[in-house]
C-alpha cells in the first residue's frame, strides 16, 4: 500500500485493535423531524429517537488508495443501545472524503451521539495490486445536500413510531370515549326509568 494519509485530520491514540476510530461529524439528517438537516457544534449532542432513520457523517475524511480497500462497521457502545447500520460495509478504492452512515434505532430508547464522539470503525486492507475500478460516486460530498435532505422526508411507519401515535389517539380520544360511556348509561337509565313508569 502506497505510504499516504488515510485518515484526516489523524490521530494517533484513535488506532484500537487494528482498526481507526472515526468520530461523529458536523452534519446528521434524522426522519420524522421538522429540521431534517442539523448542523452540529462541537460537542453537540445529536437526538436518534427509537423507531427512526439518520444518516451521520464522520468527522475525519478518509482516502482509499487504488491497492486498498476499507471496511466499516460502528463501535459497540452504540450498536448495544440498538444502532443498526443499514449502509454498506466497505468503502470502495479511490473514495475520498468524509463517510456517512445510515443508521436505524432499533433499540426502545432515544440514542445521543455528541460531535466528536467516537462512534465508527474502518480497517484498511490492501489489495494484491491496485484496481482501475475506481471509486466514481459522490459519496465524498463535505456536507449533505438538499437533495439528500428531501429524500429523508415522509413519514416512519416503524413499530415503534406506530405504538407512540396509538398512544397519542388514545390520549386524545380518551376523554370523549369516557363521556359517551357515560351519556349511554345516563341515557339507556333515563329509558328504563320511562318504562317502568308507564308500566306501573
Amino acid at each position: 500500500m502506497k505510504d499516504e494519509r488515510l485518515v484526516t485530520p489523524f490521530d494517533q491514540d484513535r488506532i484500537a485493535n487494528c482498526s481507526y476510530e472515526l468520530s461523529m461529524g458536523p452534519q446528521a439528517l434524522l426522519t420524522g423531524e421538522d429540521q431534517i438537516r442539523r448542523d452540529l457544534a462541537n460537542d453537540e449532542q445529536l437526538r436518534i429517537p427509537s423507531g427512526h432513520f439518520a444518516q451521520l457523517m464522520t468527522e475525519e475524511k478518509v482516502r482509499i488508495p487504488p491497492d486498498a480497500l476499507g471496511l466499516i462497521s460502528m463501535k459497540s457502545q452504540v450498536k448495544r443501545l440498538g444502532l443498526v447500520n443499514v449502509s454498506g460495509f466497505h468503502v470502495d478504492p479511490g473514495f475520498h472524503g468524509r463517510l456517512r452512515f445510515s443508521v436505524y434505532n432499533a433499540g426502545p430508547s432515544s440514542v445521543y451521539i455528541s460531535r466528536g464522539t467516537p462512534t465508527f470503525l474502518i480497517w484498511f486492507t490492501a489489495l494484491d495490486t491496485p484496481t482501475d475500478d475506481l471509486y466514481e460516486g459522490h459519496g465524498g460530498r463535505p456536507a449533505f445536500t438538499d437533495q439528500d435532505t428531501m429524500e429523508m422526508q415522509g413519514d416512519v411507519f416503524t413499530p415503534q413510531v406506530l405504538a407512540d401515535r396509538m398512544a397519542t389517539i388514545e390520549r386524545k380520544i380518551g376523554w370523549r370515549i369516557q363521556l359517551g360511556s357515560y351519556l349511554a348509561g345516563t341515557i339507556v337509565g333515563a329509558i328504563i326509568t320511562l318504562l317502568f313508569q308507564a308500566l306501573t
